[in-house]
């Protein structure tokens, strides 16, 4: 159910629990892998261009579902009918369990180049056991989530103080006089920038839900991508700049142990921190999905699949991951947006419609997808992901104004049970859920 206004939690902790996505090692990873490619200046733009275009998508979904008090599934189920419903969150916890997958792997990966472990099958016994771990705190609940990020977060301050005074500050100007290896292109690179978080962006209703307004909402959003997410990714630039050695692994140019145990330590809890957010992600999908299936079963299904993907490492690739998730997901976002603020923005966003499948937002998904791939491979001077949106966002609209109630779009006739932002201003009762 959504939740009441009694139970919001303000803008604090909200934000506190997006950051840590943000914060995250991986981020600046990515950020020196498009830093390599697109040389210091551009990769910066790209960055830049990419949060900005990923905080506009994330608060136009964010908006509502911090105004209604609704999480993802709910949004969906709202947009997309009981039945319709089902295939978009399983398409995205499917895509967000491979994230939790990707940093169970990542994590296995730092270990084998900080200790040079040559095994393979010592490298997937460690992810078993570090993807264990990192589903522990979600199985058992989300305040141990919260507790890892208090942790990791300080970890990533320390993290990047050691970068800057040994690397970035003795670099000084000579760190924009790279021009990178020219094996990517600008758009690719803000592509990339933008498809780390389309997954989560997609689904953040699932955390600013506790927010009091959309316009708390937005600036939740605001803090996740552009004070935390961004930052963190020029950061990876400036990292990748100052070592200059593509062939160095995730940062890990020293040869001193005592140097390379705490660097690596801070990586993996930061890994954690992501990780355990994506898996928090995938189970909300799979127990709003899946019948019978409550969130202990949720979680424990993509910790298995997450599991097997990662030992495996058929999910290593992560530009291969970003562009698969940068061509899928945004649509599904794209018809949610239409639905909310062009199709039905004088009804609220009201949960139940009189048809079970929304055959509108079906057919405008599958269009999204279509010219998605098509752009990607015939016109890759575009951005990746943003056809998608825009095809999804105008045909969802047409198809419901001209054939609403043909196609199971009609719009809602009975007022929405969610208490929206202005209603009851009782004095909160913070639940367990974020705290």
């Amino acid at each position: 159910m959504p939740v009441p206004m009694a139970g919001r939690l303000g803008f604090k902790q909200p934000a506190w629990v997006w950051s840590g996505f943000g914060i995250a090692f991986i981020c600046a990873v990515i950020g020196g892998t498009i830093q390599q490619g697109l040389g210091t200046v551009d990769a910066i733009l790209a960055i830049v261009l990419g949060n900005a275009i990923l905080f506009v998508y994330a608060s136009a979904l964010g908006y509502a579902s911090g105004k209604w008090g609704m999480n993802f599934p709910l949004t969906v189920r709202a947009v997309f009918g009981g039945r319709g419903s089902v295939i978009p969150v399983l398409i995205l916890a499917g895509l967000v369990t491979g994230w939790f997958s990707f940093h169970v792997w990542l994590t296995a990966d730092i270990v084998k180049a900080a200790f040079t472990i040559e095994s393979g099958i010592a490298v997937a016994l460690i992810a078993l056991g570090v993807g264990i771990l990192y589903a522990v705190p979600v199985i058992f609940g989300i305040k141990s989530m919260a507790l890892v990020r208090q942790i990791a977060i300080p970890a990533m301050v320390i993290f990047v103080a050691y970068y800057l005074f040994t690397k970035v500050i003795p670099a000084g100007a000579a760190l924009f006089e790279s021009s990178g290896t020219g094996d990517m292109s600008f758009v690719t690179g803000v592509g990339l920038a933008w498809a780390t978080f389309a997954v989560s962006g997609t689904m953040t209703g699932d955390i600013v839900r506790y927010t009091r307004t959309g316009g708390q909402a937005i600036g939740v959003t605001g803090v996740a991508f552009l004070l935390s997410n961004a930052p963190f990714m020029i950061l990876g630039v400036f990292f990748a700049a100052a070592i200059d050695d593509p062939t160095v692994p995730y940062f890990l140019d020293s040869d001193s142990m005592r140097v390379l145990i705490p660097l690596a330590a801070i990586a993996i809890l930061s890994t954690w921190s992501t990780a355990d957010a994506c898996l928090y992600n995938a189970a909300m999908g799979f127990s709003n999905s899946l019948p019978n299936f409550n969130w202990r079963r949720a979680a424990i299904l993509g910790m298995v699949i997450g599991l097997a993907l990662a030992m495996s490492g058929v999910i290593a690739n992560v530009t291969n991951l970003l562009i698969t998730i940068g061509l899928i997901v945004p649509p599904v976002g794209g018809v949610i947006i239409s639905d909310y603020f062009f199709v039905r923005r004088n009804h609220g966003f009201g949960m139940d419609r009189t048809s079970s499948t929304n055959l509108a937002a079906i057919i405008a998904v599958i269009l999204g997808i279509g010219t998605g791939i098509y752009m990607y491979f015939g016109f890759p001077t575009f951005i990746f992901g943003i056809p998608g949106i825009a095809v999804s966002l105008v045909s969802y609209a047409l198809l419901a104004k001209g054939f609403g109630s043909t196609l199971g779009a009609e719009e809602p006739t009975v007022p929405n049970t969610a208490e929206a932002e202005g209603m009851t201003k009782t004095a909160a009762t913070k639940p367990s859920v974020l705290s």
